[in-house]
């Protein structure tokens, strides 16, 4: 989420900087779990929303204060049993349309389905936990369910390398969706480093580890002679696309993205010229500093 927001915010004409900010958001989740949180951190997403209705620094200032103040002095009960659950169910309901607006809009057009297709997991998830009358779910569904998040994530690199034609790629995120499965990170209720439960399955063979690993593999090994045959110039494989986009900096990818969207938020007169001046004087100032420490 930190860096669809880091774009969004691109795209708002704020640039903020990408290593940053992922840099930043990892070492606090360290911390976090060094403290027995389970909890990643992330730049909270909406940032166009959010400026749009003419939010600023102190917004999330108040907001890091409120939560500050209901954690430690634990009140966090007490708004528990004063305000319903469906009373914040919309708030939450707003954050997942944000993210997922944010998330479409920095997404290539070709590229969408892949998008879409990474969130069938967490749906089976979701509909895993909703299952009626506390009956089993079908043991197909639940294995696509457990690990939702990290398989999402391989489904959709996956799939968008496969878009691209990047076929080796592709391999190797196969690859890596074929060792976790093999110890049972995803697919599985619970990771098995023994590899007792490896041909075992809640559903029988089809959902066990061993299952998914030679799924995964006959993958890997489908797009690698794919790889092959297009490194030696097969007629039948299409070569790689390549965007003008893969060959710039994601720093400087996100900034260009800013200009422009700062400059077509003018024309609309969505912002003033004069917030447009403001932030081309910082941008000028950040390109200055980065030329100073790239020098000798």
């Amino acid at each position: 989420n930190t860096l669809v927001s880091v774009y969004a915010s691109h795209e708002t004409g704020d640039l903020f900087p990408i290593r940053e900010s992922l840099i930043v958001d990892g070492l606090t989740t360290v911390v976090a779990a060094l403290f027995g949180s389970p909890l990643g951190t992330c730049v909270y997403c909406g940032h166009p929303q959010f400026k749009a209705q003419g939010a600023r620094f102190y917004y999330s200032f108040y907001s890091w204060a409120a939560f500050c103040l209901l954690a430690l002095s634990g009140l966090f009960a007490a708004v528990n049993a004063v305000v319903p659950p469906y009373a914040i169910a919309p708030i939450i309901l707003f954050v997942g349309l944000a993210m997922n607006q944010d998330a479409f809009a920095c997404t290539p057009e070709r590229q969408i389905p892949a998008a879409v297709f990474g969130l069938f997991p967490p749906v089976a998830d979701w509909i895993v936990s909703k299952w009626p009358h506390g009956a089993t779910p079908p043991p197909e569904l639940a294995a696509i369910a457990h690990g939702a998040l990290l398989v999402g994530l391989l489904w959709t690199s996956i799939a968008v390398q496969i878009i691209e034609r990047k076929f080796k790629h592709a391999a190797v995120w196969a690859m890596i969706a074929a060792a976790l499965s093999a110890i049972g990170l995803i697919h599985q209720p619970q990771a098995d480093l023994t590899f007792k439960t490896f041909t075992q399955g809640v559903g029988g063979f089809g959902t066990s580890p061993c299952a998914f690993a030679i799924g995964y593999s006959s993958q890997a090994l489908a797009f690698g002679l794919l790889a092959l045959a297009q490194a030696n110039g097969s007629p039948r494989v299409p070569a790689p696309r390549l965007d003008k986009d893969d060959l710039v900096d994601a720093e400087e990818l996100g900034q260009s993205m800013g200009r422009v969207r700062s400059e077509s938020a003018v024309m609309s007169g969505a912002i003033s010229p004069a917030e447009q001046q403001v932030q081309e004087d910082v941008q000028s100032a950040t390109e200055s500093n980065e030329c100073q420490h790239a020098g000798p």
